[in-house]
């Protein structure tokens, strides 16, 4: 973790760790949650490969792991971020990489004006919850369904969502049951597909 917060030869021991514990995760008989981070990044690498998709929406910026390891996979990477202080963080990282735009702000709000950019289909990455250490938190725990609401009234273009941490949905504060979420998006996107696997919900055009 915090790899872009040191220098080079941390970066590649973090990254060594990380294998390291997905290789363990992998060869366990149950599987504990929550993914190990690699294995999130290779489930969104999946999608984007299988839908032909070169715009990624991530809500919840925090260090920038996924922006790091997938701004190479695309076109266009959008990020954003609830706290001032890791969203100015991310702008300095990322400065110079011209495909990578963070956005600072409550994203149940900020997506509402992104949409207006994005004009083919997109995976979006919804993690913009609150979750202690240091991460903010907004007017909810989660603003999932505020971002939700914002990507499924804006024109059809076959979009790829994805939601993390599913184990939360109706056990946590201001998260929505599985079937309150289902019956959300449906009333506003009837050609979709809803699942859950390991700890993400999967919203997939048909």
């Amino acid at each position: 973790m915090y790899a872009h917060l040191f220098p080079p030869l941390q970066r590649r021991l973090d990254h060594q760790r990380q294998l390291e514990q997905l290789d363990w995760w992998r060869n366990q008989e149950t599987r504990f949650l929550p993914l190990p981070h690699l294995m999130k990044q290779e489930i969104l690498k999946g999608y984007a490969l299988e839908y032909r998709l070169s715009i990624l929406v991530e809500t919840g910026t925090y260090m920038g792991e996924m922006v790091e390891a997938l701004r190479e996979s695309f076109e266009r990477v959008y990020s954003i971020e609830l706290s001032e202080t890791h969203a100015q963080r991310a702008r300095r990282y990322f400065r110079g990489q011209r495909n990578v735009t963070i956005l600072q702000g409550d994203s149940g709000d900020v997506i509402g004006g992104l949409m207006k950019e994005i004009d083919r289909p997109a995976l979006f990455w919804l993690d913009g919850h609150w979750s202690a250490d240091e991460t903010a938190r907004g007017k909810k725990s989660t603003p999932v369904m505020e971002e939700l609401g914002h990507i499924l009234r804006a024109e059809d273009l076959r979009h790829v969502i994805l939601i993390d941490d599913a184990r939360a949905f109706g056990k946590s504060e201001d998260y929505p049951t599985m079937d309150e979420l289902r019956s959300f998006v449906l009333s506003l996107r009837k050609n979709v597909t809803i699942a859950s696997e390991d700890d993400i919900i999967r919203i997939l055009p048909q």
